[in-house]
């Protein structure tokens, strides 16, 4: 992947999108990556499509990584996280009110009837530095693999 000076876009060369222009602002960093991927850390909310609630949340340290994304309000009004002192620490939270909240979809290969949300790891973004993290919740009431469709 090659990047621009910091004034500019930078250039991103992804598997499933070509090269795309990321504005330096928009880069959201992980200190620990996604789960199962550590080294991973820099990432960029890209849209599914016009009007689609989907996002992808791609990897800029890999061209092959790239996770489908939705708010989990979209199919649960009253999805509620909670924060501990070490993940609010790393994300440098001041007001509760610049999270952003994402969770990771599984849509199985011709099976999207059969999609599921995780909704016990959420990925949580402070908005006003673009630190994120993957959280994961010990709220019983939370499953890995929460059924969307139907």
């Amino acid at each position: 992947m090659s990047e621009t000076s910091q004034s500019e876009n930078l250039k991103v060369r992804t598997t499933r999108f070509g090269e795309v222009a990321v504005e330096p602002g928009k880069v959201i960093t992980m200190p620990h990556g996604m789960i199962g991927f550590p080294n991973d850390r820099r990432f960029v909310l890209l849209h599914h499509a016009p009007n689609s609630p989907f996002h992808w949340l791609q990897s800029l340290d890999r061209a092959d990584l790239a996770f489908v994304t939705v708010s989990p309000l979209l199919f649960d009004p009253k999805y509620e996280i909670a924060l501990g002192n070490s993940d609010t620490s790393l994300l440098q939270v001041q007001d509760p009110q610049d999270i952003q909240v994402w969770v990771v979809v599984t849509i199985p290969h011709g099976q999207p009837e059969n999609m599921t949300a995780n909704l016990k790891a959420p990925v949580v973004i402070n908005l006003k530095n673009r630190l994120g993290s993957q959280i994961i919740m010990d709220n019983p009431k939370y499953e890995v693999r929460h059924t969307l469709a139907g």
